[in-house]
Parts: structure tokens; C-alpha cells; sequence
């Protein structure tokens, strides 16, 4: 199995005043992302918003974002639903429309048996063309499964891996020491746990703040993977100070008002998620100046695309 690697954005979804897909907006952005030197391009996941768009709209996103990668980085879409027909329908589309991957929450709101769960997985596989990737978030989904029985729905034809979200290291460790890694491919979610979900041994990360920052981030993964800890923690210390001011105000509405900052106009979330504009942006940066996001921003990367073309563009 060829295995996914590297930093991956969550995408954001750019959306315009009326709520509709921002299509030149994600092309930019995608642009701009490549050009970091990125692996590849998640796509309507939980920084996408994609279980508060329509179908309608995570298909738009979903070929614009395709369209936008060229084959340049693989693209995964996220076609995650409450309900199995709907994710199946949408697993369908990703793959017409020329998706490498996808992905999927587990089924959520109501109580589901592991058996259920493992059966709406084994549906969405059927209907998809390209490998599957779970999502496990249990923290967003209340759909909390045991590491033997992640890695059980993990060996049903057509699951490739899962990204994997949540602050439990101890649990992770245990899945890592239990995966083969030929068999099942493993990216982080948790942004501010990067460098020790990587030095568990997960072969690439896919997070929000690699929207504006996917430089940093390849290059705690190149400092580690080369051996310079020193650097890496350093790098991911200064990752989390911007992580730790984003909370403050909503981490998704903060990226999208972030990248705003930094001419990237993705317009905000889909209601309710709260808008952060006005005084409240001002704020927003006027604390990320203190936490030193300019001076990443400046910073000349260590590894990466020769040149480093996009420094001073995004961190």
C-alpha cells in the first residue's frame, strides 16, 4: 500500500457573504498551500465544516478542491454523514470527481453498537472507488471504539488507515505498537501534539492551523525525522502559542479571521459558527502579534520547496 505522508491541510471552506462556495478563494489558497510543499489536501472535514454544509455544497467543494490539486498532491475527501446513504452518496461523488482518498466519521448523535458502526464503514467502501480513511474524533463524535476494534474496522477491503484526533497518546501508542505499517497508514489530528504523535511513529499529520502555517509544520516534521529535537520542539512550542491564542476566540472562526490577515479572504464559518470580525479581529490580532506569529511568518524555512517561495505569505 503507498502510503500517505507529510502535512496535510484541513482545508478551510471559503465561503461568500450569501453562504456559497468561494471557489477562487479555495483555489488560492490551495495555490499557496502547494507551494509550501504540503503532502496532500483534506477536504470537508470538521475544520471544512463539512457536516454543516449541504451535499450540494460539499460536492462543489469537493471538485474545486480536486480540480484546484491537479494531481499535484492527492486530495482526500472527508464524506462523513449522520447517516449511511447519505456518506455512501457522497463517496460516490468524490471518486467521480476524482478524489485519491476519502474519509468518514463514524456514524454519530444516536448510540451505535461496534458492529453498526463497523457495518456503515463496510457501506461506505462499497459504494467508494478509493481507499477509505476513518476518522476517529471521538471527542466531536461520543463514538469511542477500542484500539483492537479500530484497527478491526481498519481490515475491511478498502480501508487504507484512519486520521486520528484525539489527546490520548497512551491510546494511540497502543494502536501503533498493534498496526502493521504496510497494512494500515496513520496521520495525526491534533495539531498541538504533532511532534509526539510523530515520534510515535504516524507517518504524516492533517490539522486546521496548516492552513496558515504549513511551512512550520514541515519542518518540525523534516528537524525530527533528521534527529534536531531541539529544533523541532522549538518549532512546535512556537506552534502552539498561535494554537493556544486561536482557542481563546474559536479556532475555526480565528483561522478563517487569520487568514483574512494574510489576504486570504475564506469569509466566515457556516452559522452557528460564531464570525470573529471587528473589535474582536483586532484583538485576535493584536494577540497573535504577541504570541510571535509574525516572526513564523518571517522565518526562513529549513526544509521544503528550494527557495521558500511562500515565506512571509504563510508561516
Amino acid at each position: 500500500m503507498a502510503a500517505f505522508t507529510g502535512v496535510w491541510p484541513a482545508l478551510v471552506t471559503p465561503l461568500t457573504a450569501d453562504g456559497e462556495i468561494d471557489c477562487a478563494a479555495a483555489e488560492s489558497l490551495i495555490e499557496d498551500t502547494i507551494a509550501c510543499g504540503i503532502g496532500g489536501l483534506y477536504v470537508c472535514g470538521g475544520t471544512g465544516e463539512g457536516v454543516l454544509l449541504s451535499p450540494e455544497r460539499r460536492r462543489t467543494t469537493a471538485e474545486v478542491a480536486i480540480g484546484a490539486a491537479a494531481g499535484r498532491v492527492p486530495v482526500m475527501v472527508h464524506v462523513g454523514a449522520i447517516d449511511t446513504a447519505g456518506a455512501r452518496e457522497l463517496a460516490k461523488h468524490a471518486t467521480a470527481a476524482g478524489a485519491d482518498a476519502v474519509s468518514a466519521v463514524p456514524p454519530f448523535y444516536y448510540g451505535y453498537s461496534f458492529e453498526a458502526i463497523k457495518q456503515h464503514y463496510a457501506a461506505i467502501t462499497a459504494a467508494a472507488g478509493v481507499p477509505l480513511y476513518l476518522y476517529y474524533i471521538p471527542g466531536a463524535t461520543g463514538a469511542a471504539v477500542t484500539p483492537e476494534q479500530l484497527l478491526e474496522i481498519c481490515a475491511l477491503d478498502g480501508v487504507a488507515g484512519f486520521k486520528y484526533t484525539s489527546h490520548d497518546l497512551y491510546y494511540l501508542s497502543q494502536v501503533m505498537a498493534m498496526r502493521d505499517p504496510e497494512q494500515v497508514n496513520i496521520l495525526s489530528g491534533p495539531d498541538q501534539l504533532f511532534l509526539p504523535c510523530l515520534s510515535l511513529g504516524v507517518d504524516g499529520c492533517i490539522g486546521t492551523t496548516y492552513n496558515f502555517q504549513p511551512r512550520l509544520y514541515i519542518d518540525i516534521m523534516g528537524a525530527c525525522l533528521g534527529g534536531d529535537l531541539v529544533t523541532a520542539r522549538r518549532l512546535q512550542f512556537g506552534a502552539n502559542a498561535v494554537i493556544k491564542v486561536l482557542a481563546d476566540y474559536g479556532v475555526i472562526p480565528a483561522t478563517k479571521a487569520l487568514l483574512g490577515m494574510l489576504g486570504h479572504d475564506v469569509g466566515c464559518g457556516v452559522p452557528p459558527m460564531p464570525p470573529v470580525v471587528g473589535e474582536q479581529a483586532d484583538a485576535l490580532k493584536e494577540d497573535l502579534i504577541a504570541a510571535g506569529f509574525w516572526g513564523l511568518l518571517r522565518r526562513h524555512a529549513l526544509y521544503g520547496p528550494e527557495g521558500d517561495p511562500m515565506r512571509g505569505t504563510l508561516a
